[in-house]
């Protein structure tokens, strides 16, 4: 799928009519040569956008899906309801492959099956939900189960990522705002003082011995920052995922606030599952495939086994020290045949604690960081004037 570019063509169609379309080809000489094969004589042909994953974002599989889910709903059959999705959407790659997934039904395949062809855009979780429709006859429940599912992971990852997006912002303007000074406002006043012959204060002295430091080695900064996201990104980020994440999940206030993201995807999922009738070792590797956490993937991989061996969901959750009430309502929900509405209500619940905490964090981070930055600044300021009261004693 990756190399396949979609391409931009003009010319006359079998009834002789000039046409503008698109095919989709691995170079203008088989898009041509598919042109010709179809009875079409193309004109002029134009390279568009490659047909790639990183092309497919997820809102919009969600839009897609809420309009599938719709549709299905008002009596449509699945063939059109793909074609008119298809034919409004704006983007070529997506027009592409909804036209390529109806085309393939048409063929006899089942649509979960012909979601695989396309496996990097439809995770493993879409894919065996719409089987489950498939079987079951509700495909446009297991739609709509999709498009909540989908829903709330969207908002909780954009109120995680919020939440730690604005101190990093607030830092980096700090560290911006430190070096502007030391390296340019700093060492004008350094002149200044250098002209009057006299002894400065021990803390301007420590200042500008830093702000000379700064200036000397200042071309090694960006290849000394760059040199150290390298080797992060390229060496300590693949031989050392698992232990970067489980320290992550360790930080104070944010590991805590990625705990209770991570436990609220993994509740929502298994609600999902529970309620479109996948068994729960099914729906636990579903979960699995959805998370990002190696962390969380291992506890997963872990219960599994652990109710392979014979105990229940709630004995194996107790066992890998998962808040009291996950063991408490996953009982409830055994005994009384609801396990789907326990997982439900544990998954507002850390939805619910989850945007609080972030809420929290937001309020008591910023003033902690806007008071840093006011001791930072304050503290150039006072070190750049401090001499001034001193001028005096010079001038006598």
């Amino acid at each position: 799928m990756t190399s396949l570019r979609i391409y931009l063509w003009q010319g006359y169609n079998q009834n002789q009519q000039y046409q503008q379309s698109e095919i989709a080809a691995l170079s203008v000489q088989e898009a041509r040569a598919r042109l010709l094969l179809k009875g079409h004589l193309p004109v002029k042909i134009q390279s568009g956008p490659k047909i790639e994953s990183r092309n497919f974002s997820r809102p919009a599989l969600l839009l897609i899906t809420r309009q599938l889910a719709a549709m299905l709903q008002a009596g449509l059959p699945l063939n059109s309801c793909l074609t008119l999705i298809a034919s409004e959407h704006p983007q070529s790659q997506w027009r592409f492959i909804l036209s390529d997934i109806e085309q393939r039904i048409a063929q006899g395949n089942t649509f979960s099956d012909s979601l695989t062809y396309y496996s990097e855009i439809f995770p493993p979780l879409y894919r065996q939900l719409i089987a489950t429709g498939e079987l079951t006859g509700q495909l446009e429940q297991c739609c709509y189960h999709l498009v909540i599912q989908q829903e709330s992971s969207l908002a909780l990852q954009k109120k995680v990522k919020k939440t730690l997006r604005y101190p990093l912002f607030l830092l980096s303007v700090s560290i911006a705002v430190t070096l502007l000074m030391l390296l340019f406002v700093l060492p004008q006043f350094a002149t200044v003082y250098a002209s009057f012959d006299a002894q400065l204060p021990w803390f301007t002295q420590s200042i500008i011995s830093l702000s000379e430091l700064l200036r000397d080695y200042f071309l090694f900064l960006p290849v000394f920052s760059l040199s150290i996201y390298l080797f992060y990104k390229k060496y300590l980020l693949l031989k050392y995922p698992y232990q970067i994440q489980v320290r992550l999940l360790q930080l104070p206030v944010i590991g805590k606030v990625l705990q209770l993201s991570y436990l609220a995807q993994i509740f929502q999922t298994l609600m999902m599952t529970q309620s479109a009738g996948i068994p729960l070792f099914a729906g636990l590797t579903a979960t699995k495939n959805t998370l990002s956490s190696l962390v969380y993937k291992n506890i997963l991989s872990h219960i599994q086994q652990s109710i392979e061996q014979g105990h229940s969901f709630s004995q194996s959750i107790k066992q890998h020290n998962f808040p009291s009430l996950c063991y408490q309502l996953i009982r409830i929900g055994e005994e009384s045949g609801t396990l789907d509405l326990m997982l439900e209500k544990l998954a507002l619940h850390f939805q619910q604690q989850t945007n609080e905490l972030a809420e929290q964090l937001s309020q008591k981070l910023e003033p902690i960081l806007m008071l840093v930055l006011g001791i930072i600044v304050g503290g150039l300021v006072i070190a750049m004037y401090l001499p001034i009261f001193q001028l005096g004693d010079v001038i006598h």
